[in-house]
C-alpha cells in the first residue's frame, strides 16, 4: 500500500463512496456545511465517511485561514503604502500610487491561484474517495487517519 493512497480493508459501500465524494465536492455544493452534516450523521456508521468528511472540513478551514492571512497581509501592506505615499511629496493626493496596482495584481492573483487549486484538489480528492481510496491531504490527512483508524 502506498503512503498517500490506501484502500480501506473493509471495502466501503457505494453509499460510503458517494457520501465521501459529496464531502469533497462540497466546495461547489455548499461549503463547509455539507461535510459537517455528513460527518454528524455518519460518524458512527462508517470510518471511511468519517475520515473523508473530517478531511474535507479541515481542508475548508485551512484554505479559509490561508485566505484570511493573505487578506490581513494585503491590508497591512496597503495601509503602510498609503501612509508612505502621503509622506512622499512627489505624489499628489489624487493619484493612486503605482506600486499599489502591482500589489493588488499580486494579491488577486494569489487569491485566484489558491481558490483554483482548492477546487481542482477537491475534485481530485472526490474522485479518489469515490474509487474507495483513503487519499490523505498532506499534514491534515495523516492526523485524521491516525484519529479515525487507530
Amino acid at each position: 500500500m502506498n503512503d498517500l493512497t490506501e484502500t480501506n480493508i473493509n471495502s466501503p459501500t457505494s453509499d460510503d463512496k458517494l457520501l465521501s465524494l459529496l464531502c469533497h465536492l462540497s466546495s461547489f455544493l455548499g461549503g463547509i456545511i455539507l461535510p459537517i452534516i455528513i460527518w454528524a450523521t455518519q460518524k458512527d456508521k462508517s470510518k471511511f465517511v468519517r475520515f473523508h468528511s473530517l478531511q474535507a472540513i479541515f481542508f475548508h478551514i485551512s484554505v479559509a485561514v490561508i485566505i484570511i492571512i493573505l487578506v490581513i497581509v494585503f491590508l497591512i501592506i496597503i495601509f503602510a503604502g498609503i501612509g508612505f505615499s502621503s509622506i512622499d511629496k512627489f505624489n499628489s493626493q489624487d493619484n493612486f500610487p503605482p506600486f499599489m496596482i502591482f500589489i493588488m495584481i499580486i494579491f488577486y492573483g494569489g487569491i485566484f491561484v489558491i481558490v483554483f487549486t482548492f477546487f481542482v484538489y477537491s475534485v481530485y480528492l472526490a474522485v479518489k474517495a469515490y474509487k474507495g481510496e483513503l487519499i490523505r491531504i498532506p499534514f491534515i490527512g495523516n492526523i485524521i487517519f491516525e484519529k479515525v483508524y487507530r
